[in-house]
């Protein structure tokens, strides 16, 4: 099947990488930049909600393209497309002084989606089942690693004026990153057919039709829109949240991006753990009650201190419940219906993600303040922990 017996283990480090730097680097780096850029590039906030929401709305493209791409050219070569792809925008961005321009790239280069949408097809080849929460977990958790270099270039670079070589160094990498990759991946046969049933690991009991995995495949949907109505705005709106409506100065603003990516870091090991154990299902619970704390806290008391609680909360949450979705879809239907239902689920994602953000602006236009955007965060976290609770038991558990 391979043509170089790679580690299991370095292939899903690279998985890791890739995802890290889509997600990193293309989604997460602008909020927390805006202050910068808002000063050379002098757009309102309204511009802010729109892009950003486009920028998710993009995931939507990006998920139904990798969909399309993982049944037709493979599962490696999508992957490494669209980290080449994020790559090229990314360094492009800081040599553009046409904004519509920027926006444009900021909106190509988020190819998380594209990126994370295939995974669930390579681990099914280069995970064992039992592992495969585990694994899901951690490649989920991935833009944790992302957002932790991106909170040292912050400070390292915006607060002087900088900003641009931010992009420089992050869009370098991400090339490298894909350069890397391909070859990688070529040398362990990845790039042979991914969609035929002997490269998949077996899957006993899962579904093979969407119409027979209806009955529950409907909720995934909906917590699928809901990961990305509720969190995104939470993370776009934060930086502007503690500098310009709490003051707070962008060195705060920056240790605590920091933290929020270092926690997400153990938060994959923790939650997968959880996963591995108990199933995804509790593991998606714990997710969405650190959501409500999250959004809790930041509405009692924005203080620092309970800032930065708040931060933890959420990063325990935000990174592996991407990949809880897909690991609790892999143990009960087919890899090559995993991949479909991913991409749907991922299209919903992008809407909510869209849809937040849009609202995340509206809310601060209309109020001339945040807050209400960390309470709605808290509550639409509680609606997501209803419908967990309505999921059946992930078929392995069942068998267990």
């Amino acid at each position: 099947m391979t043509s170089v017996r790679l580690p299991g283990n370095v292939l899903v480090a690279v998985m890791i990488a890739c995802v890290a730097t889509c997600y990193g680097f293309g989604l997460s780096l602008f909020p927390q930049i805006i202050p910068d850029m808002r000063k050379d590039l002098a757009f309102d906030y309204a511009f802010v909600g729109t892009v950003t929401g486009l920028v998710q709305f993009s995931t939507v493209a990006f998920a139904v393209l990798a969909t399309l791409l993982v049944h037709r050219i493979g599962a490696a070569r999508t992957v490494v497309a669209s980290v080449s792809l994020c790559g090229l925008c990314l360094s492009g961005i800081p040599i553009i002084d046409n904004l519509y321009v920027v926006a444009g790239l900021l909106v190509a280069g988020a190819t998380g989606a594209s990126t994370f949408v295939p995974m669930i097809n390579l681990a099914s080849r280069v995970v064992r089942a039992e592992q495969r929460g585990f694994a899901m977990s951690l490649i989920s958790s991935a833009p944790a690693f992302g957002v932790l270099i991106n909170s040292a270039l912050v400070a390292a670079y915006a607060g002087s004026g900088h900003w641009q070589m931010i992009w420089y160094l992050t869009g370098a990498a991400t090339i490298t990153l894909a350069i890397v990759t391909h070859i990688l991946f070529g040398r362990a046969g990845l790039f042979d057919s991914g969609t035929s049933h002997e490269t998949f690991a077996s899957t006993a009991g899962a579904s093979a039709s969407l119409r027979s995995i209806m009955p529950w495949v409907v909720l995934i949907f909906a917590l699928g829109f809901i990961n990305g109505l509720m969190p995104y705005p939470y993370l776009t709106y934060l930086s502007p949240f503690l500098r310009e409506e709490l003051g707070y100065s962008v060195g705060f603003a920056s240790w605590l991006w920091a933290t929020i990516g270092a926690v997400g870091i153990g938060a994959g090991f923790a939650i997968g753990t959880i996963s591995s154990r108990l199933g995804s299902r509790y593991a998606m619970l714990a997710c969405y009650s650190s959501f409500l704390a999250a959004g809790a806290l930041v509405v009692l008391d924005p203080s620092m201190e309970l800032s930065i609680l708040s931060g933890i909360f959420f990063s325990l949450g935000f990174y592996p419940i991407y990949g809880l979705l897909p690991a609790y879809v892999s143990h009960r239907a087919t890899p090559r219906l995993a991949v479909t239902v991913l991409g749907i689920c991922t299209v919903f994602q992008g809407i909510g993600g869209t849809t937040g953000n849009f609202f995340g602006g509206v809310i601060k236009t209309s109020t001339e303040s945040f807050g209400g955007i960390y309470l709605a965060v808290a509550v639409t976290a509680a609606v997501a922990a209803a419908l967990t609770i309505l999921l059946p038991k992930d078929q392995r558990a069942q068998a267990e």
